[in-house]
Parts: structure tokens; sequence; C-alpha cells
């Protein structure tokens, strides 16, 4: 009996999570109905577990557009894990740093496995509309930080991106698999990841990854700037000062400098 209800407790579990992946920055309300179809669940099962969710606190109701919402529980829970997370204590006075020597907008954003969430921004004064919001989830593809992280992923890391297809966001934005894995074994040739404009037109970043004392490349730091002010001679010349930073953080925590350069990319690196 005991282990029945373990059970079912994990399957509960693995539903709560599936509900909450449904959610994004463009999916911010989803209606039982939306639930339902993407779970591929009845709508009678989805209304109680949607109920059940929002008791707890990890759901509200947004009566005004007829659904749910993420609930506030979830943000206090993210705030306590994000200030008990040793990359987001540290990364304060390097942060800073790069914001004082660049003037533009840092950012620190972990990788999910599928994207990439920016957890903390310093922005510069003349702050970037089309910049990343703190906490925003964006696309790893298409971003300097998320690109920084995936030239270090395991094979298999790049076929899940590939399962569906990639949006295109610009003309700029890599979709085709061959000339992605090419821009990947360039990110390993020189350590840093540059979005030219391919997440937003007239903006640019140049990202390092940042490795755990495992060496597994689990977040990145970003400089970004509007397309002028990161014209190709200037990105060379921060790279520099942003993959120091980056260094700085993965030595502090206890990454030995020792990673596995992934031969899938580095292979493809163009001649």
């Amino acid at each position: 009996m005991k282990k029945a209800n373990a059970e079912d407790g994990i399957k509960s579990l693995y539903k709560v999570m599936r509900v909450l992946d449904c959610f994004s920055v463009k999916d911010d309300v989803l209606s039982v109905s939306d639930i339902a179809r993407r779970l591929d669940i009845p709508q009678s099962t989805a209304h109680r577990l949607l109920s059940s969710m929002r008791s707890a606190g990890l759901l509200e109701q947004d009566r005004r557009r007829s659904g749910y919402r993420l609930g506030l529980k979830l943000f206090s829970l993210g705030s306590t894990v994000l200030a008990t997370m040793e990359l987001h204590r540290i990364s304060v006075r390097t942060m800073e740093d790069l914001y004082r020597i660049t003037r533009m907008s840092v950012h620190l954003a972990l990788f999910d496995g599928q994207g990439v969430l920016v957890v903390r921004k310093i922005g510069s004064a003349k702050e970037l509309s089309t910049s990343l919001n703190l906490m925003e989830q964006a696309p790893a593809h298409c971003t300097g930080v998320g690109k920084a992280v995936l030239a270090f992923q395991p094979s298999e890391a790049i076929d899940r991106l590939f399962e569906t297809d990639l949006v295109r966001y610009t003309s700029n934005t890599i979709t085709e698999r061959f000339a992605f894995d090419r821009e990947l074994g360039t990110i390993v040739e020189r350590g840093y990841a540059v979005d030219n404009e391919e997440h937003n037109i007239g903006i640019r970043c140049v990202a390092a990854p940042i490795f755990n004392e495992a060496g597994t490349a689990f977040a990145a730091i970003s400089v970004s700037g509007t397309a002028w002010e990161l014209m190709p001679g200037a990105v060379e010349e921060i790279s520099k000062t942003v993959k120091l930073h980056a260094n700085a953080l993965s030595a502090e925590l206890g990454f030995s400098g020792h990673h596995a350069v992934l031969a899938h990319h580095a292979d493809k690196t163009p001649a």
C-alpha cells in the first residue's frame, strides 16, 4: 500500500510539473481547455488539477482573461533559490565590474536544458527596450548566453533543440543544423559567443560560458549593446573582458580549467 501511495505521489508531482511547463512569458495565462489540450487529458481532470494547484498557491485565477497564471508562491520559492544560489551571490561584484568597464547592459543567465533564464541584470544608462528582462526565459539558439552554454553541451542536448523547428526571430537567426553546428564549433574555438542581431534587430551581445566544479557549462554572462556600439572591432575587444570575468566566476565555483571540448562541435569548426 505504501509503495502504491508513493507511486501515486510521484505521478501527481509529474502532472504538476507538466502544467507548470505549459506557461511562459508569451503564454502567461492559460484556460482549462488550453491545459487539457496541451497535456492531452480530459478537461475535468485538468480542472481538478488546476484547482488543487491554485489552493496550494502555485497558480492564480485571472478572471479578467478567464484563465490561470503562475502564482506568487512560485516567485517566493524562486527568490529563495536565487538567494541561496552561490553563483547568484558571487556574481554581483563581477557584473558591476563589467558594467563599469563597458557601460553596457550585463546579464547573467542559467541554462535549463532547452532555454536560458535571466537571473540577474545590470542595465546601462541607455537602457535597451529590447534587452532581456529579469527572470525572463529566453531562447538558447539565438541569444549570446544561450549559444555560449550550448557550445559545451553533449550532442543529445543539441539534438533535442532541433526536435522542433527553431523560431527565426530575425533574418540573422541561425535555424539550419549544419550552420548551427559550425557556429558552436567557432564558439568552442574562441571561447565566447556573439548574438549578431539574431534575437533582436539592432542589438548585439557578447557572452562567455560559466563552468561549475564538475566542468559543466551551466550558465553564462554577457554584455549587450546597440549594433553601432558593438561593431566587429569592439566585439573582439569586449570579448576579452567578458571571458576574463566569466573565467573568474568559474574559478570561484571550483572549476579547475579542465573540461571536455565536445568533438562533435570542434570537428565542425569552419576552416
